[in-house]
């Protein structure tokens, strides 16, 4: 994207149905904060961030070495949103960061894809930005994300509603990339766009679609769907693997970020003193993460970066990380078109590991 947009508010829900291993938080409206997590028939969860179970893929014998297999997903039928649409960039980016960096690919799923459509357009046609719909309104489907879903035929093991929004223009043109590339920057909603899942419907809709701009003002919504089928749990990788994102080659990344809910920093108004674009540290669900240091500085001119202290399960203000999560964020923004090396240190399940990798940062932001 070579525009910066004038607003963008985007948050994100996640419902633990079966394992929702990372945690999950709702917002509100387009100002709302963190509600705890919908747990449905897991009450564990509700006394920390996340219930954990092992995926029922990976029910197979230990292996001699004593680590965990993956389970992640390395190919995924075609996509039908068709070739250079709106969908298909949002798809195919998606997918291109997630198996750059390890995390699995999504397979695109009809009914996901319907339920995001139907929440998108509920949320255009009533002047809302919102998980929760309100049941006698135009377009009402299902109060939760979990009724949408489950309305569209879907069997959600575990489900992650993330969505943003922009409000300077009625039409979706640019939004798929846009979409992604923000959602992935901002330190929450990476957690759920990388998160475990198998199933993603993707839905980019825009108030002149739905004849709202003259009523309500310009908006598009940018809808994502992710969830897994019981049977299948969750993707994981191997249990000596730790993830990042962004990972060695990643570009483009969104160079700032001034909105988001919840707020990474309670109490500091993002658009005031923006933040630069989380990094997402994972390892495998149900093991613990512990990062002892990190760094991050310029590749040119060798200018280091102030980061803000690392974000766990243990300190998270909103309580959306896992035991086997990290977010590390720049406490104030990074420059656009650069190229950054970072260096972290830490443990897996009391493993050493060091990670060093480069990713470089393009033009557009958060805003």
């Amino acid at each position: 994207m070579h525009h910066l947009p004038r607003s963008l508010v985007a948050f994100f829900f996640c419902v633990v149905l079966a394992a929702c291993g990372g945690g999950g938080g709702g917002g509100g409206g387009g100002g709302g904060g963190l509600a705890a997590p919908l747990v449905i028939g897991s009450p564990a969860a509700n006394a920390g961030a996340s219930a954990v179970a092992e995926p029922v893929s990976s029910s197979v014998n230990a292996p001699e070495d004593g680590v965990a297999p993956s389970t992640l997903v390395t190919e995924v039928p075609a996509q039908t949103y068709g070739m250079f649409s709106e969908g298909y960039q949002a798809f195919a980016l998606l997918n291109a960061e997630r198996a750059r960096c390890g995390f699995g690919l999504l397979a695109q799923n009809a009914q996901l894809d319907a339920a995001a459509q139907a929440h998108a357009d509920w949320q255009i046609l009533n002047n809302q930005l919102t998980h929760s719909e309100m049941p006698g309104t135009p377009g009402f489907t299902g109060a939760t994300p979990a009724d949408r879903v489950s309305a569209a035929g879907y069997l959600a093991g575990g489900l992650s509603d993330e969505i943003s929004a922009l409000f300077y223009s009625g039409s979706i043109a640019g939004t798929g990339v846009f979409g992604v590339r923000a959602l992935l920057a901002l330190p929450y909603h990476a957690v759920g766009m990388l998160g475990g899942y198998r199933d993603i419907g993707i839905a980019l809709r825009g108030s002149d679609q739905l004849g709202t701009t003259a009523r309500f003002g310009p908006r598009n919504v940018q809808q994502f769907n992710l969830g897994f089928a019981p049977d299948a749990g969750r993707q994981e990788p191997a249990g000596d693997q730790v993830l990042t994102y962004p990972c060695e080659g990643t570009s483009g990344v969104f160079f700032e970020i001034t909105n988001e809910t919840p707020n990474p920093v309670p109490g500091r108004d993002l658009r005031a003193r923006p933040l630069g674009p989380g990094l997402l540290v994972a390892v495998r669900t149900g093991q613990t993460l512990a990062i002892s240091s990190a760094t991050m500085k310029t590749l040119s001119g060798n200018t280091a970066v102030v980061l803000r202290p690392t974000m766990t399960r243990d300190n998270d203000p909103n309580g959306v990380l896992g035991a086997n999560q990290a977010l590390i964020v720049p406490d104030s923004s990074l420059l656009p078109n650069t190229d950054y090396a970072v260096s972290i240190a830490g443990d897996n399940d009391g493993v050493p590991f060091i990670r060093t990798f480069s990713f470089a940062t393009g033009s557009g932001a958060a805003r």
